[in-house]
């Protein structure tokens, strides 16, 4: 395949996944079903990101479109498994990537490959290698990391104790504890435990359940509902022995239970807080992963508000919802000093909301999160607006990239060196691999290389 480049045209090299293949097996055993469960069954296990909308295969082709119709050539760097992975790293370390920014659509968890979910241990060398030579538009990666990893903080989080484990050099099984006390697994655990049941006391939460919250994982796969007697065992049996042999660093959170009434999502694109939707959850059992309890939406959700005498009616739960702006505001505020200073382009923030009305976590689903798809349109009276919108946020990406073109391709005024303003690290760093300007000259090779060390799927 020849791609048609413009010359001239900067370059936005667009790195997804195309692994979108039915499960082994599944092929087969589909053909007896009906034509309507086959094609309802299909997009699910197949069309259906596995982790954030914004890694989907349709996301990545609206991105694409946007990005062209804003003057970019895109280069496409399709992924299907771990050889296609590695070799993006090999590109981008070698330079014959060519300049121009790149978006990263995939993340890391603690798994196999599968669609655009990558193990963590080959993901972020990959990810350093395309961020050292080009602008990352996508993911953030100190934020990604530090929301993927389960290390990111907030003033709103309810007591938390955090237990970084490293994995003793020769041992399957056998872990420490980093930054307590003592690095023996179990006096560590215990350590943690009795500082977070004086926090909880404080605070004048139950100390009946704690919430286990795992590092790398999401949608409530390793999150769960424990006993406080049954937290080491539940780390020993239901976490860690199941960690992958790669991985030598986890966290993990342990952190009080909110008594939930409902989850209020609230969607930020350029550091300005648009539209918000509400989610609540159904009981999932002690010791399983929450995901197995259900989500409930929008109308369930405002329902359980109105139940709990938290608003009376829907100008009641608007009313709740600005009261919660500053809060939101301030997650924003902690998370742009996480990425020394820069305003995240997008950002969801997930406030939990108690019987008492009281607003905690403040989770900062970074560069990673599925948007709000559930604000009140006010032409209808529906929730049925996503705000921003996918081509909105696309739009948004492709005309960063633009911006970093531009601002590079500037040429450079001569001052004294006292007066000369320093740039900010970023800055030099996306300077010293080349000017956008200079894609058109290595555009050929770059598709040549493409086509040599990613396998093509149509």
């Amino acid at each position: 395949m020849v791609l048609a480049l413009a010359p001239g045209a900067p370059t936005l090299h667009l790195i997804h996944s195309i692994k979108w293949a039915m499960p082994p097996g599944m092929e087969e055993g589909m053909k007896e079903l009906p034509e309507e469960t086959r094609k309802w069954a299909k997009e699910k296990l197949v069309h259906s990101p596995h982790c954030c909308e914004l890694t989907s295969l349709a996301f990545c082709r609206l991105l694409a479109q946007a990005a062209r119709a804003q003057g970019f050539n895109v280069v496409r760097w399709p992924v299907n498994g771990r050889e296609d992975w590695l070799a993006i790293g090999e590109a981008a370390r070698s330079g014959l990537m060519g300049p121009g920014p790149a978006a990263v659509m995939m993340h890391s968890w603690v798994k196999d490959y599968d669609k655009e979910c990558v193990p963590a241990w080959e993901y972020y060398p990959v990810l350093e290698a395309v961020k050292a030579r080009h602008t990352l538009l996508y993911p953030h990666a100190e934020l990604d990391r530090l929301h993927s990893e389960k290390r990111y903080w907030s003033s709103l989080m309810p007591p938390t104790q955090f237990l970084n484990f490293s994995r003793k050099p020769g041992s399957r099984n056998c872990w420490q504890v980093e930054g307590r006390r003592s690095k023996n697994f179990e006096e560590a655990v215990a350590e943690a435990i009795e500082n977070l049941r004086k926090d909880i006391a404080a605070s004048g939460l139950p100390f009946k359940d704690v919430m286990v919250k795992q590092g790398l994982s999401w949608g409530g796969d390793d999150v769960s509902r424990v006993a406080p007697g049954s937290i080491h065992r539940h780390l020993t049996q239901k976490i860690l022995s199941r960690v992958a042999a790669p991985v030598d660093k986890l966290t993990v959170l342990l952190q009080a239970k909110v008594d939930l009434v409902a989850e209020l999502r609230w969607g930020i694109l350029h550091g300005k807080l648009r539209g918000r939707g509400w989610r609540t959850f159904e009981h999932a059992a002690r010791g399983q992963p929450i995901k197995t309890g259900g989500v409930l939406g929008e109308v369930e959700s405002r329902e359980a508000l109105i139940r709990e005498g938290l608003a009376k009616d829907e100008e009641g739960i608007l009313q709740l919802e600005e009261s919660f702006r500053e809060k939101v505001e301030q997650v924003l505020s902690e998370a742009t000093a996480d990425a020394g200073g820069e305003v995240p382009q997008f950002l969801r923030v997930d406030l939990l909301v108690d019987k008492q009305g009281r607003a905690w976590l403040g989770e900062r689903e970074s560069w990673g999160a599925d948007l709000v798809q559930s604000t009140l349109n006010t032409k209808t009276g529906c929730f049925s607006r996503r705000d921003p919108s996918k081509a909105e946020v696309a739009a948004a990406i492709a005309s960063r990239g633009l911006r970093c073109c531009k601002s590079m391709s500037k040429p450079s005024t001569k001052q004294p060196p006292a007066a000369r303003k320093q740039p900010h690290p970023k800055a030099r760093k996306a300077a010293a691999t080349g000017r956008c300007s200079r894609a058109n000259k290595k555009a050929a090779a770059t598709t040549s290389l493409t086509k040599r060390t990613i396998k093509k799927h149509k």
